[in-house]
């Protein structure tokens, strides 16, 4: 396991060849594409190319609880590290607000000959050539890539929050009731307004606890419950 220092360290030794002009959609699924390359830790003239994809599902507003502890799937567990580092900071709180997730697709990996700052730019302008997909070319260190990785898509998120607040904010999803985000609320009672079954009250109810919210909705949610058993 590295300390904080190795992935403090990941994440300064990132380099960010090429970032996209384009930032993630407000109101639907962005695909990023990635190029990860890193220097073999033993063969300096071998090269780790890594390729895949990151899905940044619609942005939606949820509770800091719910993003520390379900948002982040099939990440490694330094990477969960580095992330909630980055969420404590001052400028993380912005990310946390608007909720992007993201989901490590399955990637591949090849082993080249040549020169890192070479290759890194050659990808760089064949990735700005492709400007219908969102892509980005990173160089890492090779152990701890997948910090690179996450340093790459922070970044991204850094650019696009601006422009996710503003169209979010004329719909009015960004104002809190009662400490609450407004758009969770709506997704809390419309779950509460399509509850069918006990099976449906259970994943409601687990949904009230991912969002650390169960407390102030728990005698509606009990006597919902109580009819969901009768």
């Amino acid at each position: 396991m590295s300390s904080y220092e190795d992935l403090w360290y990941a994440a300064k030794s990132t380099r960010i060849v090429y970032m996209p002009p384009k930032v993630l959609e407000t109101f639907g699924e962005t695909s990023v594409f990635y190029l990860v390359l890193a220097e073999d830790m033993d063969q300096p003239d071998k090269l780790h190319l890594r390729r895949g994809m990151v899905s940044a599902a619609r942005p939606r507003i949820i509770t800091p609880h719910y993003f520390l502890n379900q948002a982040i799937s099939n990440f490694g567990e330094e990477a969960r590290k580095y992330f909630s580092q980055v969420l404590s900071a001052k400028d993380g709180a912005r990310f946390l607000e608007y909720g992007l997730t993201f989901r490590k697709q399955e990637h591949q990996e090849e082993i080249v000959s040549g020169q890192l700052q070479e290759v890194a730019e050659q990808a760089g302008k064949d990735a700005q050539d492709n400007m219908r997909e969102l892509r980005g070319v990173i160089i890492a260190v090779d152990d701890t890539w997948e910090i690179s990785l996450l340093y790459f898509i922070t970044e991204l998120v850094k650019r696009s929050v601006s422009f996710n607040a503003r169209d979010l904010a004329r719909r009015g999803l960004l104002e809190l009731g009662n400490g609450i985000p407004v758009a969770v609320r709506q997704e809390l009672d419309e779950a509460f307004a399509n509850c069918q079954s006990l099976a449906d009250a259970r994943e409601l109810g687990a949904r009230l606890r991912n969002y650390g919210v169960f407390e102030e909705f728990e005698d509606r949610f009990y006597d919902l419950y109580r009819k969901m058993k009768t």
